[in-house]
């Protein structure tokens, strides 16, 4: 029997180990690539290779990105999180409202708002249109504008999670609630959404990220130092001719601490979003 077993059991340590190696080749050695690189001298660091540093440049380095154009990277990092922590609170919000709703009203009205929102994860957003409406609005160019682009285009798969989870929820709960006398809005706040917190943690993670590292967004609807965000920053050390290539990875080791430390945070939780997600559906 042990015999048998351990036959079993060496394919798969085989598997394994080959799924290790691989990761390190795909992802760890990129992470040591950029580190490496952003402790090197300007001349050391444009050889792009993956040797330790002859000369170690690791204040300068980080010190030019701190220093640049009148603390730049303080602004811009500061605008990135700003920009991503109202996105992320607005579509916490609406998206599980939506969800909830579109999941426990099966209505003609609830059939064609999902009809549409599915549209929204098939059809582009138009980059032209957009900017004409921003322009009508008055808030072009303007952080509000900004936030509501980052909502908009996040808003129909975050609903699709939502109201996936939601379905997983018994409906027993919600009429015990309305005959002890709940309003809808002390329902779904009070009852529904504390237990909405595995799948939130899940959406905060997942589009946090993809909002802190939006490029095209910033590039198109924002203008200006002041507005610059931390993807932007990054661009600036980054030319067809002459690259800083150490100031450029340094500037990407830094712009990285932030989402790594979200995931540290809640990374139990979008654990549990998933599991649970998978069991009870």
């Amino acid at each position: 029997m042990r015999q048998l077993i351990k036959k079993r059991d060496l394919p798969s340590v085989i598997g394994q180990t080959l799924a290790v190696i691989l990761t390190f080749f795909t992802h760890w050695i990129v992470f040591y690539f950029i580190i490496i690189n952003s402790f090197k001298t300007k001349g050391e660091a444009a050889r792009l290779s993956l040797s330790w540093p002859e000369k170690w440049s690791i204040l300068e380095n980080y010190a030019y990105v701190f220093n640049y154009n009148n603390n730049l990277f303080l602004r811009s990092m500061w605008n990135s999180l700003k920009l991503t922590f109202v996105s992320i609170v607005l579509l916490v919000i609406v998206a599980s409202m939506a969800g909830y709703i579109l999941q426990r009203r099966q209505g003609l009205i609830s059939r064609i708002s999902h009809k549409l929102i599915l549209a929204g994860l098939i059809v582009p957003p138009s980059v032209i249109a957009t900017y004409w409406i921003l322009q009508k609005l008055g808030i072009v160019g303007t952080m509000t504008g900004l936030t509501m682009v980052e909502v908009a285009t996040m808003f129909p798969f975050s609903v699709m999670i939502y109201r996936g989870y939601v379905a997983t929820i018994p409906r027993d709960i919600d009429e015990a609630a309305i005959i002890d006398g709940c309003t809808p809005s002390s329902l779904f706040y009070r009852i529904m959404f504390p237990m909405l917190k595995p799948i939130t943690a899940t959406v905060v993670i997942l589009r946090s990220v993809v909002v802190y590292n939006d490029f095209a967004n910033p590039l198109y609807y924002m203008a200006g130092a002041k507005n610059s965000t931390i993807q932007l920053f990054v661009y600036n050390f980054q030319s067809a001719f002459l690259t800083q290539w150490n100031i450029l990875f340094a500037s990407i080791v830094l712009s990285s601490i932030p989402p790594l430390i979200i995931y540290i945070v809640l990374n139990k939780q979008i654990l549990q979003g998933v599991t649970a997600g998978a069991v009870k559906g």
